[in-house]
């Protein structure tokens, strides 16, 4: 770990703890004692109070002791009740604590765009997540491991209600975030890289309502996360230390035949082609049983090139406080991974993340204060060139052999004795004239390359208090900057492989060079690419409650942001601009009727200037029943609201380019003039103007509930109907086909979606007992209204279909035999012999061809869950999350199944179609040739994709408050976790395999979290 770091976190403590000086200790200390009690006088245990960097809880009498300075003020907290912060001499021997109302608690605030209401007040489809309370017992490091299986609406970590299929917006707008918009401290931003110990607070808006206060990009609906900040008078330091090792699930490796049995099962190939065997038997034996290193059989994922296991360490330090005028939080961390490679550069690959966060808030006046956000994230990753998990999936096992060892060579040969480079002294590295680079050979000679990345991030906030004006009202402005850096370093080396030729005795009496060995020493960088974003918001706020009946709120926002990167052709001159103008009007009457009308006046540089602008207005209404007198509340009721939104989001996202309103023209052949001395291409259209096209539209309506039953059991419910209209496409099913070239863009096609969500959260204390249960259910599905398409059968159209849809042929089985291919109608896609897929002719045509593709399936899934258990006793807390999705279907489609030519075999052609195996063949027949018949989209490759995973299992122990306390610490925790300890799955190997890939893994870690 860099020094620099460590000192640097030093420092950072002793100035958190001795903000004054060393001198500070001898300040004069004061001792209070108090008695919290409730509004009846009852005592109130575990009451946590703050003073500076130090803390207590109340006993089971209400009683505390604090030792403070006489300049502190006091923090008092406990759930369910409102905070309070008193000065020393406001210290009584008795301290009431008033009851929060329901969902009216301090600690009941969910940040919604622009803003944070209390959860009660609530009225669109938006749930927070506290971050705080998941990290007691979720030991995560990053963030997007965080989501999925825990948020009501989510469809894995980055869908909200399976909305926006094939849009995805966060690579729209640069995010990197999925289909879902995600915001960070007000802005879009990439959460790649942002670590959960940063967070504070993650709300997830759904509907219409709750997101398009972010205009166009909200259309899939938003993740708005908020990041921690400093309390004042409330003086921390934690620190946590995790170590990790992680093992690769055994089915996540992929099998591949050895060299003696890839040989048998090629000689079948060719002899299905009506071709002679390649292979002998002698050869085959002689790779079977012969000196490896002659016959050589390559395992890619054998213990010589893999370890069993490789290592994680993080490192975290967080510090914050500060009084009424200068808030803050510093945050450092060191995250350091190892690699699973076991030979060459590999052995000592490693990965390094620091992360620097310091978010600053600084009163100027009592009606001015502004805040600074700076985040820095310097990654690098060296490892070994070249592309070894690629070849592991590609190179045949007996191409060559990687190593030859020195031993076997002549000793007198010049070759061997001018060599420039060898491993370890003991070899020399193989090769031919076919692999004169391979990913071994790269991973021991050609050099190393290092993986950079650094994000820096940047925000200012100005917050003015126009209370002098009228109560309520003020105004907030916010600036961001976000780079995005990323390239490769490289120092390349050029290296020789040497082809041998053996003797009888297995000895190599010569070799032949193939390449060079060169160390030219010069660094190349390569790869690279950035992202750029700048952003901005101006908010007039109105925020007020009057005789604690009317509750209004009103928001008047300006907000722009530009994104830019070199998309690699460097050919994106536009980038992404965003702009729009946003009103919310809010009304609560007595915590019972609640109105919320939320809009914006989007603006779009895609579209003609008689539509550059867009309307788009939501509402929704909620009414907390249980709160009227006239209803008759059952004993076990203690709060219902009911919900309901509407709204019509606009944006220009779908649009996928600029100027696609306007004449576009294009070149088309070359003619010849004077004489055929000079030629001129000439000039066609590309498509025609259409001053018409306008917004996509996201229409919805949105209803649910929200109750509480038996003060411990919480149940939400909604049910949603969406239709994206408007969709961009050039219609050509709408015009003649010879007039192709003059049709324009229009906003033609249609979708919908539909759904419900289900929460159910219970969590109840018995004695020293402690349980939590959180259960989420998402049904949604997709479905075509209107789509650009023509085709010649009924069965071949989309409309009707999800938005996910796939089509493809339906198999029937395989040709037993040349007569049943003779009989059956005839397949255009290649030569078909016995062993074949033979397919279903749809039309009665008695040809297969691209008009008998049927629907096949749905990729995604329309029901997925989460389930959260946490089980509590005493100092114990045992924590699961899992998370699953059924329905989904996918197809067997890698090279692992798909294998035809020359292509390296899995363990899959054991059970391909041979005249001896008709009766029992799972796959059809291996061929030496291309075989574009079997290897293409049809049902026979589909499989059920449903899964339920659990994702973690946590074991946490919280030291004694009486063992801390003599440590000096305020808390201390240490846990143990497994993060994807299993899976449950009807075809687990499929989900499982990692093909030219790293394998996955199973994480096993042990974390020490303590606060000072």
């Amino acid at each position: 770990m860099n020094k620099n770091i460590i000192y640097t976190i030093i420092a950072l403590f002793i100035w958190n703890f001795f903000p004054n000086g060393l001198w500070a200790q001898n300040q004069s200390l004061t001792t209070i004692q108090s008695k919290i009690v409730d509004e009846l006088g009852k005592p109130l245990a575990n009451v946590n109070v703050y003073s500076d960097n130090r803390q207590t809880q109340t006993g089971k009498d209400g009683t505390f002791t604090l030792k403070v300075n006489n300049d502190s003020r006091i923090t008092i907290e406990a759930d369910g009740y409102q905070n309070r912060v008193l000065l020393v001499n406001e210290i009584e021997e008795e301290t009431q604590l008033e009851q929060s109302s329901l969902y009216y608690d301090d600690e009941d605030l969910v940040n919604l765009p622009f803003r944070s209401v209390k959860k009660g007040d609530v009225v669109g489809a938006a749930n927070s997540l506290d971050v705080n309370d998941i990290s007691s017992y979720d030991n995560s490091i990053w963030l997007n491991g965080v989501l999925s299986g825990r948020t009501l609406g989510m469809l894995g970590s980055n869908n909200i209600r399976g909305l926006g299929v094939s849009l995805d917006i966060g690579s729209l707008i640069g995010t990197q975030t999925g289909t879902a918009m995600v915001v960070v401290d007000g802005m879009p931003r990439d959460i790649n890289g942002v670590r959960l110990s940063d967070i504070e607070s993650i709300t997830v808006l759904r509907d219409v309502n709750s997101a398009v206060l972010y205009g166009t990009a909200a259309m899939n609906g938003v993740v708005l996360i908020t990041t921690k900040r400093g309390e004042a008078y409330k003086r921390t330091a934690d620190f946590s230390v995790n170590y990790g090792v992680a093992f690769p699930r055994s089915i996540s490796k992929p099998e591949y035949l050895s060299s003696a049995e890839y040989m048998e099962y090629y000689n079948q190939a060719r002899i299905n082609d009506g071709f002679v065997p390649t292979y002998s038997e002698e050869m085959i034996n002689n790779y079977r049983n012969g000196n490896k290193y002659r016959y050589p059989s390559i395992d890619y994922y054998s213990n010589e090139y893999l370890k069993s296991s490789r290592n994680s360490v993080d490192l975290n330090a967080q510090f914050s406080g500060g009084d009424e005028r200068l808030k803050y939080l510093a945050d450092l961390a060191w995250n350091s991974q190892g690699s699973i490679l076991n030979f060459g550069e590999g052995k000592n690959a490693r990965s390094n993340n620091f992360n620097v966060r310091a978010n600053i808030d600084l009163k100027i006046n009592n009606w001015l204060n502004t805040a600074v956000d700076v985040t820095g994230l310097f990654y690098n990753s060296k490892g070994p060139r070249g592309n070894f998990w690629g070849n592991s999936s590609t190179v045949r096992p007996f191409e060559f052999s990687p190593l030859l060892p020195i031993s076997m060579i002549d000793p007198e040969n010049k070759l061997l004795q001018g060599r420039k480079n060898d491993v370890d002294g003991k070899y020399l590295i193989g090769g031919n004239s076919n692999y004169v680079t391979h990913g071994i050979a790269d991973g021991y000679a050609a050099g190393i390359n290092n993986s950079v990345w650094r994000t820096f991030s940047f925000n200012n906030r100005l917050n003015v208090d126009l209370g002098m004006i009228t109560k309520g009202l003020s105004f907030h402005t916010n600036v961001s900057f976000d780079y995005f850096l990323q390239y490769n370093q490289a120092t390349p080396k050029e290296y020789s492989v040497y082809e041998p030729v053996w003797d009888d005795n297995d000895q190599i009496i010569s070799l032949k060079q193939h390449g060079k060995d060169s160390n030219p020493g010069t660094q190349n960088v390569e790869g690279r690419y950035f992202r750029r974003r700048m952003a901005f918001y101006g908010l007039l706020s109105y925020d007020r409650t009057f005789e604690s009946l009317h509750h209004v709120t009103g928001s008047l926002l300006g907000y722009g942001a530009t994104f830019k990167d070199n998309d690699g052709a460097n050919d994106d001159f536009q980038g992404v601009k965003s702009s729009h103008i946003g009103l919310q009007l809010g009304y609560v009457y007595a915590r019972k009727y609640m109105i919320d009308f939320s809009s914006a006046f989007v603006n779009s540089v895609k579209l003609p200037k008689s539509n550059k602008v867009g309307f788009s207005p939501s509402l929704a209404l909620a009414w907390v029943i249980s709160n009227e007198d006239f209803f008759n509340k059952p004993d076990f009721l203690d709060y219902l609201k009911l919900k309901v939104s509407t709204g019509v989001l606009k944006s220009d996202i779908p649009v996928g380019g600029f100027f696609y309103y306007d004449d576009r023209y294009t070149t088309s052949g070359s003619y010849n003039w004077y004489e055929g001395g000079k030629s001129r291409s000439g000039v066609i259209s590309s498509w025609p103007s259409n001053p018409n096209l306008t917004f996509a539209t996201r229409k919805e309506v949105s209803a649910g509930f929200q109750a509480l039953l038996f003060k411990s059991l919480e149940v939400e419910a909604n049910y949603f109907y969406d239709i994206y209209d408007g969709l961009v496409v050039r219609p050509s099913s709408a015009y003649p086909s010879f007039y192709s070239n003059f049709v324009p863009y229009e906003n033609f096609e249609k979708d919908s979606y539909k759904g419900v969500e289900i929460g159910i959260n219970f969590n109840k204390k018995f004695g020293d007992w402690s349980f939590y249960a959180g259960l989420n259910f998402l049904y949604s599905v997709s479905k075509r209204l209107k789509v650009n398409e023509i085709y010649a059968n009924d069965y071949q159209y989309r409309k009707g279909y999800g938005k996910d849809a796939t089509f493809g042929l339906e198999a029937l089985g395989f040709f037993e035999s040349q007569e049943e291919i003779d009989k059956s109608p005839f397949q255009t896609y290649g030569v078909v012999k016995p062993g074949d897929l033979k397919y279903k002719d749809q039309n009665g045509d008695n040809v297969i061809d691209s008009r008998d593709e049927v629907f096949l399936r749905n990729w995604q899934a329309p029901w997925s869950e989460g389930l959260e258990v946490r089980i509590g006793y005493k100092n114990f807390t045992l924590s699961l999350i899992g998370e699953g999705q059924q329905g989904a279907k996918n197809f067997r489609e890698n090279s692992y199944y798909w294998m035809d030519g020359n292509d390296k075999y899995s363990v899959i052609a054991r059970d391909c179609w041979t005249p001896e195996t008709k009766n029992t063949a799972k796959y059809p027949r291996l061929s030496s040739e291309a075989n574009s018949n079997n290897l293409r989209r049809s049902s026979f490759w589909l499989y059920d994709n449903s899964y339920f995973n659990m994702r973690r299992v946590q074991l946490n122990y919280n030291i004694p408050m009486s063992i801390t306390a003599f440590l000096l610490m305020k808390d201390l925790d240490v846990s143990l976790d497994a993060t994807d300890l299993f899976q449950i799955a009807p075809n687990l190997e499929e989900r499982s395999l990692r093909i030219g890939a790293e394998p996955y893994y199973r994480t096993f870690s042990v974390t020490l979290k303590a606060k000072f």
